[in-house]
This record gives C-alpha cells, sequence and structure tokens, in this order.
C-alpha cells in the first residue's frame, strides 16, 4: 500500500488516546482499531502503542486509564513513566515467578520421576545387556529404597541400606559396586540440569562399596577350550566364531559385537579394534584358526557388522547358548564367581596361554589392550619357571675365588 494510501491515527473522544483503523481487517462490522496514546515526558512528546482491538482486547476506555496513570506517576515520582518501563518490569516479574516455580518443581523432582523423565530416556545407546543389568538394579535395589525420594533427602544412609539390602539378597560385591555407580550417573545428569546442588553420597568416604578381587584367576586349557568350542559349534555358529576370535585374538565381546567388515584386513592379517574400552585403538592379528571362521562370513556378507542379531543389528548381549554351554561344561555346583567359566575368561585365556609359552609381558599388555601394566602383572605367576631362571641367574655372584685385600698401616 502506498504510503500515502495507509490509515492515519484519529482523534477519540478521550485526550491523548489515537486509534487507527485497520485497512481491511474488521472488529464487527467496524474496522479493526489500533490504540496509542501520547504524553510529555521530559519536555517531550511521546507516543507508545497498547495494541489492537481484537488480538489485544484493547478499548479506547482501557487506553485512557493506562495514560492516566501514567500522568499521575509522572506527578507524584512514584510508578513507572513509560508503558515501555511498566511492560519491562511486568515481564522481569513473571520471569522471576517462572524460575521460581521451576526451581521449587526442580527441588520436589523425585529420584524416580528424574529417572524416567530425564536418564533413562538418554540411555538408548547402551548395549541391550548394559540396559538391563542397570534396570534389574534399578527396580530391585535403588528404587524401593530412593525411588520415592527427593534428592535433597536423600542421605548416606540411603546408600548404607541399599549395600545392606543386596549384601542380604546375596549380591556380589561387583554388583553393589555397579548399583552405586548407576545411582552416582543419575545424579551426575541431575546436577548437570540444575535439580541437585549437594554432593552424591555415593562420593562420601563413609558411604564405600565393598572391596573385591575381581582377578578372574580361572582360565581353560587347550583341552577345555576344544570342549567349549566344540559344543558351541553344534548349537551355534556364530556363538563358537565369537568365542574363538575372543580366545585367538583377546578381544572383549563388546569389542567383537561392534566389530566390521571394514576393520577387518585380510592381505596384512590384523584386525583393527576401534574405541575400546581404554579409549585407545589397538590391532588384533589373524591367525589361521581366525581366518578360518572369517573368510566364510567375509565371502558371504562382506559389509557391514561382522556379526549380527536375528534383526541384522549389533549382537546385544552374550548369547544364552553360550552361558548353557559353560555351565554344563564347567560351572556346575561352582560358586564363586570368580572361577566361573564365562566370555570373558575367553580373554584371560588368550593372555594366560601367551606368558604360559614364555611371551613378554609387555607385549601381553599391548595385545589385550590394558591401560596400566598392573593389569597385566596378573598374570605373571604364570611363568614360574621363566621367573625362577631369573632369580638363579644371581646363585655364584658371590663364590668367586676372595679377593685378598692389603692392610696399609698409616704409622709407616
Amino acid at each position: 500500500m502506498p504510503k500515502n494510501d495507509r490509515p492515519k491515527r484519529e482523534r477519540t473522544s478521550h485526550p491523548g488516546v489515537y486509534a487507527t483503523p485497520h485497512p481491511t481487517r474488521k472488529n464487527g462490522i467496524k474496522p479493526d482499531l489500533y490504540f496509542e496514546i501520547t504524553y510529555r515526558l521530559d519536555g517531550k512528546k511521546k507516543w507508545e502503542g497498547l495494541g489492537w482491538a481484537t488480538k489485544d482486547n484493547m478499548t479506547e476506555g482501557k487506553a485512557a486509564i493506562a495514560l492516566a496513570k501514567l500522568k499521575e506517576s509522572h506527578k507524584t515520582g512514584e510508578g513507572e513513566r513509560t508503558l515501555k518501563e511498566k511492560r519491562e518490569k511486568e515481564s522481569a516479574k513473571a520471569k522471576s515467578k517462572k524460575a521460581l516455580e521451576l526451581e521449587e518443581a526442580r527441588k520436589a523432582i523425585t529420584f524416580s520421576s528424574f529417572w524416567d523423565s530425564h536418564y533413562w530416556p538418554l540411555q538408548s545407546h547402551k548395549v541391550k545387556g548394559s540396559k538391563e543389568a542397570e534396570t534389574g538394579l534399578y527396580n530391585h535395589w535403588i528404587k524401593p529404597v530412593i525411588g520415592g525420594k527427593r534428592f535433597a533427602d536423600i542421605g548416606e544412609i540411603d546408600l548404607q541400606k541399599i549395600k545392606s539390602a543386596m549384601h542380604k539378597g546375596g549380591r556380589a560385591p561387583a554388583s553393589i559396586k555397579y548399583a552405586f555407580s548407576v545411582v552416582s550417573q543419575v545424579w551426575t545428569l541431575a546436577t548437570g540440569s540444575g535439580y541437585v546442588t549437594a554432593p552424591c553420597p555415593t562420593k562420601s568416604k563413609n558411604v564405600r562399596p565393598p572391596k573385591f578381587d575381581n582377578k578372574r584367576m580361572r582360565h581353560l586349557t587347550p583341552d577345555e577350550a576344544n570342549l567349549l568350542l566344540e559344543g558351541l559349534k553344534n548349537r551355534s555358529p556364530q556363538s563358537h566364531d565369537m568365542a574363538l576370535l575372543s580366545l585367538y585374538a583377546g578381544m572383549r565381546f563388546g569389542e567383537i559385537a561392534s566389530l566390521t567388515w571394514h576393520d577387518v584386513d585380510f592381505e596384512r592379517g590384523i584386525i583393527t579394534i576401534r574405541n575400546p574400552k581404554n579409549k585407545k585403538n589397538r590391532a588384533a592379528y589373524l591367525n589361521s584358526h581366525i581366518r578360518e571362521v572369517l573368510e566364510p562370513r567375509a565371502a558371504q556378507s562382506g559389509k557391514g557388522l561382522v556379526f549380527k542379531d536375528e534383526n541384522g543389528e549389533r549382537v546385544g548381549r552374550i548369547s544364552n547358548v553360550y552361558r548353557r554351554v559353560a555351565d554344563e561344561l564347567f560351572n556346575q555346583g561352582v560358586t564363586d564367581h570368580l572361577q566361573r567359566v564365562g566370555f570373558h575368561t575367553l580373554r584371560h585365556t588368550f593372555a594366560s596361554w601367551l606368558v604360559e609359552d614364555g611371551q613378554n609381558l609387555y607385549a601381553v599388555k599391548e595385545l589385550m589392550g590394558h591401560s596400566d601394566f598392573k593389569m597385566t602383572q596378573r598374570y605373571s605367576h604364570l611363568a614360574p619357571d621363566g621367573l625362577r631362571e631369573v632369580a638363579r641367574s644371581l646363585e655364584g655372584k658371590l663364590e668367586a675365588k676372595p679377593v685378598k685385600l692389603q692392610v696399609v698401616n698409616n704409622a709407616d
């Protein structure tokens, strides 16, 4: 619309109140009106808009009242001098009220409410086994004690109750530590989201998860390994191949489940293990046994994941077939979890066999991907003969013919 054709302000029956008709929009049968007020402030004429009759429910009378309040403020020196100041003050007040309500809501949220609405929806990236483990710990041990409590009301005594209940329930120290870790993860997210400021009770020196020796010293003999592989081969070829890869390459289950054909270099005989537990990529090496199971698979697929579940996705957990075969062969009547044969036993066996064959511990460390040499030293006892020979190398050091010393008489 040309500037000269635009509707102009029109005086109303109230001094200082003006109305501008909309060029097309109607309010009933009449044009919609935009109301403004004008007044002098500090010697200058000022215009301020109040809104439309239709959109903002503004009327000539309401505009006149707003103008009268401003003029009163100008006389008394109290209150807002302009509509802009009034709106800014009202906006700040509304924001403050909203922030206070949000703060109260955050303080009132319970551990379970935060778990459902914030924590758990963010855990989809975790593998199926981890999610099931966390859900089990939460539902059976954590939720009954602190689920209905606000974060501010959760203290050391609650963690002690979780610890005590799990201990009485026959849970292993490692499971109690895992439960504490889950609580800590939830608490960290709540802290970062502004729901809690106090430190997590699991960090208190008075609430420590039980110490335990989690070093699995059980490893398979070659005969036991053959029995296991044979039992798996007949029931689940994929479980057999995954187990063999761990046994001969020292790979963790998660590393095998994440392995892609892009990481397998048959020409160079190398498997690249990406994003392992210690975050540092490492190499594993193909031997004839590994080639025997991977090459046929590569011929069939050769793209994407090396091992897939029934839906063509990443394998989320150790198969039930593996657990059943291991239990039938080795775990009957074994109550000590460190002596039970699990999938991780295969990786432990890989390292144990290397050390028993006299391989250097530092080389074993690199093949295992240990971040700390102390983790590899647990295998040093498996090479007693080699260490004994090192110690015996000092024999005879003091059996050489003694040297006759001459005594010098200073008096001479």
